[in-house]
């Protein structure tokens, strides 16, 4: 009798390890499809995709003041591209602006932002661009800066007299909304990069509210990135919640038109 249950106790285990794996697979995917969802907030592609290239995988130039940078491959192309990091040395990149290597980002890549991304997000991401992005073969194409402007050590000073390395900290007295807003606006969504004035070295002159200029808007590439706060005249005091959803969804509405880098960043977010 005992070896007559032996088949069922063997189909018992079988299927209970298939129910483990698949519940596995699932978790995973949810991982991965929560990933996608923050990369897209975070609006990765637009800058990580040059013109007829592949996605994500670098090569738009960015002007600066001293000479015009590239993305990088951020594919997980494990010669050209993140596919060798760790989740922690991918973390150190997207908080610290440090690659891999150990040589410093310049800050067109917005990581004082995204210093801002809990851990849970954090996870989330590199589990979406190492499971859920094609790997692409494209080396990274080096700055158009001479030296002694190349030189990448002056940006460990940067980092530490600018860069603030604490995640977000829901503020208490709000609500969930207004945090949930904060969260995104502040961390992965990078408002401030584009919208804050910055100063002589390059640095935002604010990185939240605490700041009176704090996305009061800023030169940037040769265009004029707009007053984001409530002010009246100026800023979107006059707009609705409608009216945001509908410029961001798609480039207009009853007050304004997108124009410079903002017309890729709404058509990309369109495509993609």
């Amino acid at each position: 009798m005992r070896n007559a249950f032996k088949p069922l106790v063997a189909a018992l285990c079988a299927s209970g390890a298939l129910g483990m794996m698949s519940s596995a697979r699932a978790a995973d995917d949810a991982l991965v499809a929560r990933g996608a969802y923050l990369a897209k907030a975070g609006d990765c592609i637009a800058c990580h995709s040059a013109p007829r290239g592949k996605p994500l995988a670098g090569g738009l130039p960015m002007m600066t003041p001293v000479g015009a940078i590239y993305t990088t491959n951020i594919t997980p192309d494990p010669e050209t591209g993140i596919g060798r990091y760790t989740e922690e040395e991918f973390a150190r990149a997207l908080r610290e602006g440090v690659a891999k290597d150990g040589h410093n980002l310049y800050p067109a890549m917005p990581y004082p932002s995204y210093a801002k991304i809990n851990d849970e997000d954090m996870h989330a991401l590199y589990a979406y661009f190492m499971q859920g992005v094609t790997p692409v073969k494209q080396a990274n194409r080096e700055p158009d800066m001479k030296w002694p402007l190349n030189m990448r050590w002056p940006l460990k000073v940067w980092n530490a007299v600018f860069l603030d390395k604490g995640i977000y900290q829901n503020k208490t007295g709000k609500d969930v909304a207004w945090n949930r807003g904060a969260y995104l606006i502040q961390g992965l969504g990078h408002c401030g990069s584009c919208h804050t004035p910055r100063g002589i070295a390059f640095q935002e002159k604010g990185l939240d509210e605490s700041s009176g200029a704090y996305l009061t808007g800023g030169l940037l590439d040769n265009w004029f990135a707009s007053n984001l706060t409530g002010e009246h005249n100026t800023g979107l005091g006059r707009w609705s919640e409608q009216d945001i959803a509908t410029f961001l969804k798609t480039g207009a509405n009853a007050h304004a038109s997108a124009f410079g880098s903002m017309t890729s960043v709404i058509t990309t977010a369109r495509r993609n």
